[in-house]
């Protein structure tokens, strides 16, 4: 499978949202660090976090996926139909982009730190 996803961010507030899935599924959290409320984690691995809302609305799931060229692959997104949600990011595990589908969906263009 090419571009498999690599990180999930959940936007919300950390409190009541990380206790719903400590709830449902037994998911561990962590206090994070770079602008997450918490870390959703496995073994002390964080693999998702769950951030505040801002080009994205709250209450949605973005999946991460690895590009080699994040300018490339934006301009790819849109002519596929797609439309940028929240622009480049950096932060320090990498680059990111929001894009949403044409169906809404959301998916982060994402080019880690070296």
């Amino acid at each position: 499978m090419g571009a498999p996803f690599v990180w999930f961010d959940l936007t919300g507030t950390g409190g009541e949202v990380s206790e719903f899935y400590q709830g449902l599924f037994g998911w561990q959290t962590a206090p994070s660090a770079g602008g997450h409320a918490t870390w959703f984690t496995d073994g002390g691995q964080p693999w998702a976090g769950v951030v505040a809302g801002d080009a994205v609305p709250a209450g949605r799931w973005v999946p991460y996926v690895v590009v080699g060229d994040l300018d490339s692959a934006t301009k790819q997104a849109v002519a596929l139909g797609g439309r940028v949600v929240r622009d480049k990011t950096s932060g320090p595990a990498g680059t990111s982009v929001v894009v949403a589908d044409p169906g809404d969906g959301l998916v982060a263009l994402f080019v880690p730190a070296n």
